[in-house]
């Protein structure tokens, strides 16, 4: 069997977009060994991708690098605003590979980039299973939660209209149409191309709980101060500048803390406020942090507090979730689906600013005094991920069907 991965993003020591593509490759490579799995992406992603293959014996697994003129390449570079056009681009020249390449195809997978408004061309081959996904993007910032916004008011104006654009184009029904299965990380995103397309799709996170974090043998002992922690850019479209708004209006005799992991433009914000509000005793920002420290921050933990107002879904949802961390966030995106099962306590967005702010507030002061249902909630979600979250759940939801 002949499978072509298309993979804008893929690396095998990166996470995000670029893990995502990598762990499909290697499931791919050690599920079916008997199959060729094509990666077919760019020259930004060759050396650590052909670094991965070699290092993890992915004997089966072939690199193909195709790339748009290299002037190009740098107008990308020097002006991020183009990038989608670029990346439409470099999908025209994947699939004329794939078209000339003189392969027969079993199955051909989309995965990244994982934007369900650019599914690319190669739904076109009929001789093969065609998948797009798991894709997100049809989440979108809370309303009420957009005066938060600066840099990125103009951008997500512009990203309204796009979206509203691409459920009227009859070029992009029929493509999503000609896909043989759809999946999305997201309700949002679900509806977004049901509505727009009536092609109905399946729900699949994109992000996988890696193996070394899989039936990890955590306790978190009841003690004080509560660590709440975050972990994540400090940048406007994670929501951060809500979070220290929450945490000024936490009322509680229990003592806390909150830290805050990672670096961004908003630092300097950050402190501020830390400083107007009088919380320098409770909020800390700790800065960026080095991978093998992650995991003792985790263990260390309470509470998870991620305030992001609109990503599809999350690593550090997962990670924390892995540690057996209860959630506490905005009531949108993979939140949804963790709020089914009783991971966390998830905030309504579909009011003020000022509600949210303090149903954020009242829940995180739920879980400060309240010992027994953090480790319940924590439990949840530690069975979610280590049931729901695998490449191996994933790869029998997608390809189990096909290769029996």
């Amino acid at each position: 069997m002949n499978i072509l991965l298309s993979a804008y993003s893929i690396n095998p020591y990166k996470g995000s977009e670029d893990a995502v593509g990598w762990n499909w490759a290697l499931t791919l490579s050690r599920k079916l060994p008997d199959s060729t799995i094509y990666i077919l992406t760019r020259t930004y992603n060759e050396i650590a991708t052909k670094k991965g293959i070699k290092e993890y014996g992915l004997q089966n697994v072939k690199l193909v690098i195709v790339e748009v003129p290299k002037a190009l390449d740098w107008f990308r570079e020097k002006h991020s605003a183009f990038h989608h056009a670029y990346y439409i681009l470099w999908q025209k020249v994947a699939y004329n590979w794939a078209k000339k390449s003189g392969i027969k195809f079993d199955i051909i997978h989309h995965v990244s980039m994982g934007n369900y408004r650019i599914c690319g061309d190669m739904y076109k081959f009929k001789d093969a299973h065609t998948i797009f996904g798991p894709v997100g993007g049809g989440q979108t910032t809370p309303a009420s939660l957009r005066s938060y916004y600066s840099t990125q008011r103009n951008y997500e104006k512009f990203r309204d209209i796009v979206s509203k654009a691409f459920s009227k184009f009859n070029f992009y029904k029929k493509q999503i149409n000609l896909f043989d299965d759809i999946y999305t990380v997201n309700d949002e995103t679900k509806n977004a191309i049901e509505t727009a397309t009536g092609k109905k799709c399946k729900k699949l996170c994109d992000i996988s709980i890696n193996s070394n974090m899989q039936g990890l043998d955590i306790y978190h002992p009841d003690k004080k101060p509560i660590e709440i922690i975050y972990l994540g850019r400090l940048i406007e479209l994670k929501g951060i500048m809500l979070l220290v708004d929450v945490v000024k209006n936490i009322k509680t005799d229990m003592p806390f803390h909150v830290s805050l992991y990672g670096e961004g433009e908003l630092e300097s914000d950050i402190r501020k406020k830390i400083d107007e509000y009088g919380l320098n005793d409770v909020l800390t920002i700790q800065g960026k942090v080095n991978y093998t420290e992650i995991s003792d921050i985790y263990k260390n933990a309470d509470i998870f507090a991620h305030p992001t107002f609109r990503d599809s879904s999350g690593a550090v949802f997962v990670e924390a979730m892995a540690n057996k961390l209860p959630i506490v966030a905005l009531n949108q995106s993979l939140s949804r689906d963790l709020n089914e099962h009783k991971c966390g306590l998830f905030v309504n967005t579909e009011q003020s600013k000022e509600k949210i702010i303090n149903e954020f507030a009242g829940k995180l002061k739920e879980l400060i005094e309240n010992y027994d249902l953090r480790v319940k909630l924590g439990q949840n979600g530690y069975n979610y991920a280590n049931t729901y979250l695998t490449m191996d759940y994933k790869f029998d939801t997608v390809y189990g069907k096909l290769i029996k």
